[in-house]
């Protein structure tokens, strides 16, 4: 009697045991959930990286390009057909407020793979200045105009590309000087910011008094933060002259270009690609592959000699290093906010990736 009392006490306690393991497990369970929804990429209670990424089969293609249908010198097939036959998976034809419709290059896009994209560059003037968006994947012509400010000029063409399904671009902000951060920020957030140009004349370096295109990217990433997933620095040719004149600087083809993270080339594909911001831009530079995996952001460039720096809030720029192995890798110190990675060739070409959100314990 005193042995089955003894078994039996202990088939009590070990069933106690189990019934709290299970409870126990349910609720950790349910926090994991909890945890992995606002933090998808992780867990928590650590210093990393938002999210995870790791890519490395890239499209090219350029997202600002003017035919004889506005200012360029060329006929709308001709200009396609040079990118087709240059290495190139899409285009994006940006006429001066007139939307191109890609099926008219039907037979240019099904014997390659190769897309054309929707286009249209909304032209608009404000204060004495030009106000200039592209609007990308968009079903039909926005148009231009003229507006009080530069902030109602922004904020017009970039809501109305949205209300279009499309995927808002803020070209060349140094053109004749015309958008300060203070402008932008007080519009709302555009997908994509031109950070470099390949015309001449638009200043994308700055000048002793005015920032560069890419700082002032830094601007508004420091002071927006990633509301939307932060704006992304774009590279364009802006190309108005496929045939050079030689009384003028040419802003012709191969100058600036993105690389967008797609297996697919497809239009759908791309302006997914586009909308969400999974890119880099270079004016040359080009990556096998880039990573973003919990504290570690790699990049590995195609150029043998370049040197990578990686850039945080403010521009500040938080390490500078020669790949060891083809590969360059910044791992988290905490305070960064964001990190992107600039790649500069010995010949001075470059690429830019993305700037990536960190989160701190």
């Amino acid at each position: 009697m005193r042995t089955r009392g003894r078994s039996r006490a202990l088939l009590f306690i070990g069933a106690a045991a189990i019934f709290a393991f299970a409870c126990w497990k349910v609720r950790a369970s349910s926090a994991s959930d909890s945890d992995s929804a606002a933090l998808p990429d992780g867990p928590t209670g650590r210093l990393r990286f938002e999210k995870a990424l790791d890519v490395q089969v890239f499209q090219r293609g350029n997202l600002h390009t003017h035919t004889s249908l506005s200012d360029g010198d060329s006929e709308p097939r001709e200009v396609v057909r040079w990118y087709r036959d240059n290495g190139y998976a899409f285009v994006a034809l940006t006429d001066h407020n007139r939307r191109v419709d890609p099926a008219m290059f039907e037979e240019l896009q099904a014997r390659s793979n190769f897309a054309v994209i929707p286009g249209e560059e909304i032209s608009m003037w404000a204060e004495g200045r030009p106000v200039h968006v592209n609007a990308l994947c968009t079903g039909r012509t926005i148009g231009g105009g003229d507006f009080p400010t530069k902030g109602e000029a922004l904020s017009w063409a970039i809501r109305r590309v949205r209300a279009e399904g499309g995927v808002a671009l803020i070209n060349h902000p140094n053109f004749d000087w015309a958008l300060s951060a203070g402008d932008i920020l007080g519009a709302p957030a555009a997908e994509l910011l031109e950070i470099h140009s390949g015309h001449p004349y638009v200043y994308t370096a700055g000048d002793a008094t005015r920032p560069s295109h890419e700082a002032l990217w830094d601007t508004l990433l420091t002071a927006r933060g990633f509301a939307g997933g932060g704006i992304v620095g774009v590279a364009v040719d802006d190309l108005h002259q496929l045939v050079a004149d030689s009384n003028a600087p040419p802003a012709g083809p191969g100058r600036g270009f993105v690389e967008v993270f797609s297996r697919e080339v497809s239009r759908a594909a791309i302006c997914s690609a586009l909308a969400r911001g999974r890119l880099y831009a270079s004016s040359g530079a080009r990556l096998r592959r880039l990573t973003v995996a919990d504290d570690a952001f790699s990049v590995w460039p195609v150029a043998t000699g370049a040197v990578v720096e990686f850039v945080g809030r403010g521009g500040r720029v938080l390490e500078r290093q020669q790949p060891l192995a083809g590969r360059a890798t910044y791992r988290l110190r905490g305070g960064e906010r964001y990190v992107r990675a600039r790649i500069t060739r010995p010949d001075g070409k470059r690429a830019w990736t993305a700037a990536y959100a960190t989160l701190e314990p």
